[in-house]
């Protein structure tokens, strides 16, 4: 009778006991859809995934033909000119740094316990300024926020320009025509010339003899001014004077001998690794070269076991690897180092009953855990 009365009782007993754990556990589960949980009587909180911020700088070299280079040759006796348009980039230096932002792939809602028993403490997260976790049932420290410019392209520095000024200079030439009327009266025969002039176009040939013979006053000025040909002590200005002469000389003869442009730019991307393949362009330039950025991790992630989708009592954390990661270009090594990666790691779990945690607020690791 007794062994009777004793089983509804351990019955009650079990029962009741599932039902204050399951009234005061906090459950997290892994956010799959849009609809999966609701933040009335919870939160959502994300770990951190890492983004690589690359800066690239590169300089365009561009060799432009001048205007009148097929005369170049006939006019001034020089072979050795740019004869067609050609772009170089070479790649001058590489910068890697890292930052941290939500992942999108590793989401979670945390649901409060239904009720919670009186004599039970308080419970208290902190959450960074991405939404990650920082401190369960301990003071986090205060997290700083970096404000940081995004830029696309930035030119650094510019040398030369593709126009060619005195290319554009009056282009009309006056042509006149002899008409000759022969008159006869009787055996007298007279010419009356009529003469008739127009203006038109000048051709490139003689676009280029007149530059030609430009280039030759500009050099014979040069010359009259550094043997004091004019007599007049111009002092310290002859300095000025001879370079604004040879500055004019050299304008002209780019437009036989071309000119060589040079364009220092910047340009910054965001790269997420873990969609990186072996070998990923990260940038073409026109001329089919490219930087190539190639990610190696350690793997040591891959010994550690799954976590589940959702768990009771219990937190999610990130436990990040390193990898070494390169940047090539031209068969080139530009830049190699080792970082720490976070979407490249494992998730695992950490205890809430009786504990205080504190998480990195870059990687979402555990850094400190207090057992009571």
């Amino acid at each position: 009778m007794k062994n009777i009365l004793i089983k509804p009782v351990i019955l009650f007993v079990l029962l009741t006991s599932f039902l204050f754990e399951s009234y005061s556990q906090i459950t997290v589960t892994k956010i799959e859809t849009v609809n999966d949980s609701s933040s009335l009587d919870g939160f959502i909180y994300a770990l951190p995934k890492t983004v690589f911020k690359i800066d690239i700088v590169y300089e365009i070299v561009k060799d432009i033909k001048g205007p009148l280079s097929e005369y170049t040759t006939e006019f001034l006796g020089v072979s050795n000119y740019i004869s067609s348009n050609k772009v170089e980039y070479n790649l001058k230096d590489v910068s890697v740094s890292s930052q941290s932002e939500a992942d999108p792939d590793q989401i979670y809602y945390v649901q409060y316990p239904i009720e919670r028993a009186k004599d039970e403490q308080m419970t208290s997260f902190s959450l960074s300024d991405i939404g990650g976790l920082l401190a369960y049932n301990i003071e986090a420290p205060i997290p700083t926020h970096n404000t940081e410019i995004i830029t696309d392209r930035t030119i650094i520095f510019e040398s030369g320009n593709t126009k060619f000024p005195y290319m554009s200079q009056y282009n009309k030439k006056e042509k006149v025509d002899t008409i000759v009327r022969t008159i006869n009266i009787d055996t007298v025969t007279i010419n009356r010339f009529l003469f008739k002039s127009s203006w038109i176009d000048k051709s490139i040939e003689e676009k280029a003899k007149d530059a030609a013979l430009q280039i030759e006053k500009i050099r014979e000025s040069r010359y009259q001014l550094m043997t004091g040909y004019h007599e007049v002590n111009f002092g310290s200005s002859i300095i000025y004077m001879d370079k604004q002469i040879h500055q004019l000389e050299n304008q002209y003869l780019e437009l036989f001998l071309g000119k060589v442009t040079k364009t220092i730019e910047k340009r910054t991307f965001y790269f997420d690794p873990s969609m990186v393949k072996k070998g990923d362009e990260l940038m073409k330039f026109p001329d089919y070269t490219s930087v190539v950025i190639k990610i190696v991790p350690d793997n040591s992630a891959d010994l550690l076991p799954d976590a589940p989708l959702s768990i009771s009592n219990s937190i999610y954390y990130r436990i990040p690897t390193s990898a070494y990661l390169t940047v090539r270009y031209d068969d080139h090594i530009f830049f190699n180092g080792n970082f720490v990666v976070n979407q490249l790691g494992s998730v695992s779990i950490a205890p809430l009953n009786n504990t205080k945690l504190q998480f990195d607020k870059n990687t979402g690791n555990l850094i400190s855990i207090i057992r009571e």
